[in-house]
């Protein structure tokens, strides 16, 4: 996988979840950028560009995880993106759906897991791009 692949940012309003999240995403080549709330989030989507979002579903409130996932995908559209939430339910889940994301996991989980799950999802995502090229 190429380097420049592995640009992830990652929001999430809890501290501990965020440090040792991003540390391990680290340790398995990730370039990690972190936010803790949306507007954080946003403002990082607009100065830079990502390959990767990995994002909780309430971080200010209720469900506002996904303005964040509107904003890549207006931003940058071809970025993997994938709702992490300690509070899955129905409806955000629908909603997520509709917004194009690639993957929804419910908190907590196995480090080891999300990361090939991030690998296969950005692997899977080249390979789209080499067919379409």
């Amino acid at each position: 996988m190429k380097p420049t692949l592995k640009r992830l940012l990652f929001v999430d309003d809890e501290p501990a979840i965020r440090a040792t999240l991003s540390a391990i995403l680290r340790r398995y080549g990730f370039t990690v950028t972190v936010a803790a709330t949306v507007a954080e989030a946003i403002d990082q989507i607009k100065a830079q560009e990502f390959d990767l979002l990995l994002c909780d579903l309430n971080i200010d409130r209720e469900d506002d995880g996904l303005e964040v996932i509107r904003a890549m995908r207006e931003a940058h559209p071809r970025c993997v993106t994938i709702v992490l939430t300690g509070y899955p339910n129905e409806e955000s889940a629908e909603e997520a759906v509709r917004l194009g994301i690639d993957d929804y996991i419910a908190k907590p989980t196995n480090a080891d897991t999300l990361v090939a799950l991030l690998a296969e999802k950005l692997a899977e995502r080249e390979r789209l791009k080499d067919i379409q090229s």
